[in-house]
């Protein structure tokens, strides 16, 4: 017997191609792009808060993340998973409502303040980033689309929501009765807005007759350095790991410039530009003891001091190569932190829908990150699953030990991807 229990997806994507050339991007399907005459006109005077919110949960979910991934690399988009359970509370209510407030950290009046503001930071992105060639300057470019199942009733409310801050018109789809040829479809959608780094974020047994409702998120980014590593000064050097033991990596070296520069307690970090001054990767190693007492004290304060803090000199910096990628599942990480009800029979997301009973089963999420001598590729996708219950004169800073990394706005102070290195040679979890 087929429980009465509906499934919705939410999908947030963020990716980074830096191969690409600029166009050769594909983007398909609906609502391509987030920037569009439906969108509710952003409101600069809740940038800040919205900022401020993005922080606090990229803090709390990266330290949840790496707390189940001691001792070795972790990279993830907290930016994208946001912006998708965002999506998602709009259609939530009571105790569930409150709960993904508190874990998304939404300023008040809630939830209005958080669309509003998410809805500003995006279109302020888009309009810094989506014209960028990737090269002079970076191409970030954002999607959202709502597949529905055909015959789905949504309440007006939460389409209205949808639709007006995050761009994400319904799209329906046969979950019914393709449900291979619908996840074929999101599966394509994904694929060409992630430069094919995920080309199957939903697995063979992901979309069955169930599906009720998949909401999708895409963020393209591409961005060359502002100083690019000579590929030829790039040499083997030794990296040594927090049990002390050595490992000899491709360390990339200048020429560079003026960049970014922060000293703190037992830390310092250096700010690396790309192109156009407008992106930029900062880079946290510690001084003493070792890369666990940074993450010890991460959080929305720390994080907000670190990228507006950074004082501008000449720095003589040598990096590693690294590229690594991730699965998680965030589904337990998530209730840890303080939304433990969506993913119960007591969830209540009746704002979404008339279908009765939907709760989330799992969060899926998975990042992939390369980081060479040109620039950065990354890309990252989600999956809410909602199921039944069942230079000299300046400070040198070689990165020869385990560090920290937020690919961030400068301008917002909005961080979109934030991981760490501990073996830069690794390149997935064992």
């Amino acid at each position: 017997m087929v429980s009465r229990r509906s499934i919705l997806r939410a999908v947030p994507l963020a990716a980074a191609a830096l191969t690409a050339a600029p166009g050769q991007s594909r983007w398909l399907g609906p609502s391509s792009t987030s920037t569009g005459a439906d969108r509710i006109p952003p409101d600069p005077a809740t940038t800040q808060a919205a900022a401020t919110a993005v922080r606090g949960f990229t803090a709390d979910l990266y330290r949840a993340l790496a707390s189940t991934h001691a001792g070795g690399n972790v990279v993830c988009a907290p930016y994208s998973v946001g912006l998708a359970l965002a999506m998602t509370r709009a259609g939530a209510g009571s105790t569930t409502a409150d709960e993904m407030d508190a874990v998304l950290h939404a300023p008040h009046p809630r939830p209005g303040a958080l669309d509003s503001g998410l809805n500003t930071v995006d279109q302020a992105l888009a309009d810094r980033y989506q014209d960028g060639d990737g090269i002079r300057q970076p191409r970030l470019t954002t999607a959202n689309a709502l597949w529905t199942r055909l015959d789905l009733g949504l309440r007006p409310g939460f389409r209205d929501t949808v639709a007006g801050y995050y761009g994400a018109a319904p799209h329906p789809v046969d979950f019914g009765g393709a449900p291979e040829a619908a996840r074929q479809e999101i599966n394509t959608w994904v694929s060409d807005r992630t430069n094919a780094k995920v080309p199957e974020l939903l697995r063979s047994d992901a979309v069955s007759p169930e599906t009720r409702l998949i909401l999708t998120n895409a963020i393209y980014l591409m961005a060359a350095w502002k100083y690019p590593f000579t590929a030829t000064a790039t040499a083997v050097g030794p990296f040594t790991r927090d049990d002390g033991s050595v490992v000899d990596v491709p360390i990339m070296r200048g020429p560079f410039d003026r960049m970014g520069y922060l000293e703190g307690d037992g830390w310092r970090a250096v700010d690396v530009p790309y192109a156009g001054d407008g992106l930029a990767m900062a880079i946290v190693m510690p001084t003493r003891d070792n890369l666990a007492a940074v993450e010890a004290n991460l959080d929305a304060t720390w994080l907000g001091a670190l990228l507006t803090g950074f004082q501008i000199t000449d720095v003589q910096l040598r990096l590693p190569r690294w590229r690594f990628r991730l699965p998680a599942e965030l589904g337990a990480a998530l209730s840890s932190l303080g939304m433990p009800t969506a993913f119960t029979s007591q969830a209540d997301f009746t704002a979404m829908s008339t279908e009765p009973a939907l709760c989330i089963d799992d969060v899926v999420h998975e990042t992939f990150i390369a980081v060479d001598e040109k620039g950065t590729e990354a890309a990252a996708a989600t999956a809410v699953i909602v199921r039944p219950p069942s230079i000299p004169q300046g400070p040198q800073f070689f990165v020869n030990r385990p560090f920290l990394y937020v690919i961030h706005d400068r301008l917002t102070g909005v961080p979109l991807f934030l991981g760490r290195v501990h073996d830069p040679l690794v390149t997935g979890p064992a």
